[in-house]
């Protein structure tokens, strides 16, 4: 009967403690309110409940008196399988009635009979602002807390430290400070972190705001993305600014609002961008007196070591783990170094790494495993070897220390012959048969073995190829330096280039329809054009004399009254009426052809 009694008894034990694991109770509200301003204080549970009690409230008045009582169900069908959950909530309105920082402490529900208690809430009440004191001073208020201003909106990059040592690992957080009311977030730039060295810490995918008092005003603040950075040099290292595209949705003000557009909504995203400003952080120097063993490892740290074994056969493999574990960073951690006998075989250490970056920092176990093979028979000792790291809370240098291992070693199969040799070291005897081999003694004739490349063909074509390409690319040179020399020469050859440039800005104006700076292009690329080619100023080039010029040049007289014609065209244009974008069409054209006939006539 007692053994029934005690399983009854146990059983009822574990069916109530896996009971209670499976009920989640938990209590929410803003972090930070204002005096006199109405919130909700929110306890959820996923089980049916009844006899809420709420504890205590301090600072705070009850509204309502009794809680709104909801409940969510939900349903989803994963893996081929359906599963269903129920939240009940119970809301809260509270009223904030004096200034300071309260707690409220756990309530209490309960489940079929067992009594459960939530966790407790912290709440920071500031004062009211000035400014809303009265319904005309709210209003201003309201308006100027939605105009989009750099008091409203900014971005920030927190630091836990200003100064730290080197080593010493800082919380960078990446928050938005808001005021208004952000739809979402566009394009953004990260400081790139130079001189130190960067870990994420995880953060939700979607950026939820919270409430944060700012200097006594309330923002809304969401984490953009959070990291843990270790200093690589001492001084003062500069992280960049960070830049974010905020998305700001507003209502459009508008005093002809129809009956309906109260049942519509009547908003506008604007894109708003934001800069933070450049942070700077001192890093201090260790303190001068640094032990032997001391290799940069900064925080708080322990140390074990062990091995598989300390007695086997020659030949054997032997392992031996070194774990170090704490907070600091420990991915800047060496293995440590041992001093193994010399008849040891050891291979280099493997590294495994169990870390978390949190905000206390980087926080984990580093283990070294050795891999060790004695190769001879007899007792030998691996000697201990220290650990020293810094503590930056303490300020002060700490060394943790491995054991001594005793490891004995008998004679194995493969070792029947073989005795230890003291004299030589173990890179000595690795290579004992390898670097001596036998010499023949027997009669052998050298000979020749595939083709030989010097004295070829190839091989003085080889020389003489690159001579013949090198003094070809020197004359080339010395003619195109000539001839660049020649600045008459170089504007001949390049005005039809120019001219064809300013066309195309003309036709660019012509899309534009922009009169005047289309007949300004079409006069510019005329008159450059004549300049460049003939290697004439344009001060000295007007309508009189082109004529002669471009008889003298044997130029056909029908092309040159169409270039005069051209000329007339555009200087009476920009002081007449606007033309139709036919008119101006035509015209280009006939200045194209006009110049490339000029081109080939010249």
């Amino acid at each position: 009967m007692k053994k029934i009694f005690f399983l009854l008894l146990a059983t009822l034990f574990i069916t109530s403690a896996s009971f209670a694991e499976e009920v989640k109770f938990t209590a929410a509200a803003p972090r930070v309110v204002e005096v006199g301003e109405q919130f909700q204080l929110i306890y959820s549970i996923n089980q049916k409940a009844k006899d809420i009690q709420l504890p205590a409230i301090d600072g705070f008045r009850d509204l309502v008196g009794r809680p709104s009582v909801a409940t969510n169900s939900s349903t989803q069908y994963i893996n081929g399988k359906w599963s269903s959950s129920t939240t009940y909530t119970y809301t809260y309105v509270l009223l904030a009635e004096k200034e300071g920082k309260f707690t409220i402490n756990p309530a209490k529900i309960k489940v079929k009979g067992y009594e459960f208690s939530s966790n407790s809430v912290s709440i920071e009440v500031v004062k009211t602002n000035s400014k809303s004191q009265n319904s005309q001073g709210n209003q201003s208020s309201q308006a100027s807390a939605n105009k989009i201003t750099q008091a409203n909106l900014f971005v920030k990059v927190d630091l836990d430290r200003k100064s730290v040592y080197m080593g010493e690992h800082v919380v960078a957080t990446i928050k938005v400070y808001t005021r208004l009311n952000i739809a979402g977030f566009g394009d953004s730039k990260f400081p790139s972190f130079n001189g130190f060295l960067s870990q994420e810490i995880p953060t939700p995918g979607q950026i939820s705001l919270q409430r944060e008092n700012v200097n006594g005003t309330i923002y809304n603040t969401g984490v953009i993305r959070k990291l843990i950075l270790f200093p690589q040099h001492t001084g003062k290292i500069t992280i960049d600014p960070f830049e974010l595209e905020c998305i700001i949705r507003q209502r459009r003000s508008n005093s002809n609002r129809g009956f309906f557009d109260d049942f519509f909504d009547n908003y506008r995203d604007i894109r708003v961008p934001r800069k933070s400003k450049p942070v700077t952080i001192r890093v201090k120097e260790f303190p001068a007196n640094k032990p032997a063993s001391f290799d940069g490892a900064v925080g708080s740290f322990r140390m074990s070591a062990n091995v598989d074994k300390d007695s086997l056969q020659a030949n054997e493999a032997i392992s031996l783990k070194v774990k170090i574990s704490g907070n600091g960073n420990l991915k800047l951690i060496n293995p440590p170094e041992f001093d193994f006998p010399a008849d040891f075989e050891v291979y280099d250490p493997t590294t495994k790494q169990d870390i978390k970056s949190t905000a206390k920092g980087m926080t984990g176990s580093t283990t070294f495993e050795y891999l060790i093979i004695p190769r001879h028979a007899g007792n030998y000792e691996i000697p201990p070897v220290d650990f020293s790291f810094f503590d930056p809370k303490a300020g002060i240098y700490r060394t943790r220390s491995t054991p001594k291992f005793n490891i004995k070693v008998g004679k194995g199969s493969g070792d029947a012959t073989s005795a230890v040799i003291s004299s030589f070291s173990k890179e000595d005897v690795k290579f004992i048969g390898k670097d001596i081999r036998f010499i023949k003694t027997n009669d052998f004739t050298p000979r020749l073995k595939g083709q030989v490349f010097f004295g070829t063909t190839n091989f003085y074509l080889a020389y003489l190829i690159p001579f013949l390409v090198f003094i070809l690319a020197f004359v080339f040179n010395r003619k195109r330096i000539k001839e660049n020399a020649d600045l008459a020469r170089v504007k001949n050859k390049r005005a039809n280039r120019v001219a064809m440039k300013r066309l195309k800005a003309a036709s660019a104006s012509l899309k534009a329809q922009k009169k005047e700076e289309f007949y300004d292009e079409i006069l510019k690329a005329l008159w450059g054009y004549t300049s460049d080619k003939l290697n004439l100023p344009l001060s000295d080039l007007n309508k009189e004399n082109i004529t002669e010029i471009l008889q003298g040049k044997n130029v056909e007289d029908e092309l040159t009254q169409d270039f005069l014609n051209i000329l007339d065209t555009c200087e009476f244009a920009r002081y007449a009426p606007s033309s139709g974008s036919s008119e101006m069409d035509e015209l280009y054209k006939k200045t194209m052809e006009t110049i490339t006939k000029l081109e080939k006539s010249i």
